[in-house]
């Protein structure tokens, strides 16, 4: 007696999947994979868009805040002028600093004098 190799029968049918054309593919596959596609597409273009604003976002912050500093600064500048505007002294001190001369006053240039304002004086930015 011979012995022969048991059959298997399967209750469906194995697909071959070599060579599948693209007209049995289940609509519904490829509808996932474009809509998947679309959504990596979209969400790497958000990503560059909110860095892009965050980095545009950042540089206009510190120009601002500059800004804001020299406006301070400003401010400073004309609260003091404002508090010591009846000032004699202020006020003289601050003609010197334009390049006024007093009444009575010998005016004295050094030969390697810059020609600059405020010689001795601090420069300050008037607004």
């Amino acid at each position: 007696m011979r012995l022969r190799p048991p059959t298997w029968k399967l209750p469906w049918k194995v697909p071959n999947l070599r060579g599948l054309p693209w007209q049995q593919l289940p609509l519904t596959l490829m509808l996932a994979s474009a809509l998947a596609a679309l959504g990596s597409v979209q969400m790497t273009f958000l990503i560059g868009n909110s860095l892009y604003r965050h980095y545009a976002w950042q540089a206009e912050t510190r120009t601002v805040q500059r800004e804001v500093a020299q406006l301070r600064q400003d401010l400073r500048v004309l609260q003091d002028t404002r508090a010591h505007g009846s000032d004699p002294d202020y006020l003289s001190a601050m003609a010197r600093c334009l390049g006024f001369v007093g009444t009575g006053e010998t005016v004295v240039v050094a030969q390697g004098a810059t020609d600059g304002p405020g010689g001795n004086c601090d420069p300050v930015r008037l607004p």
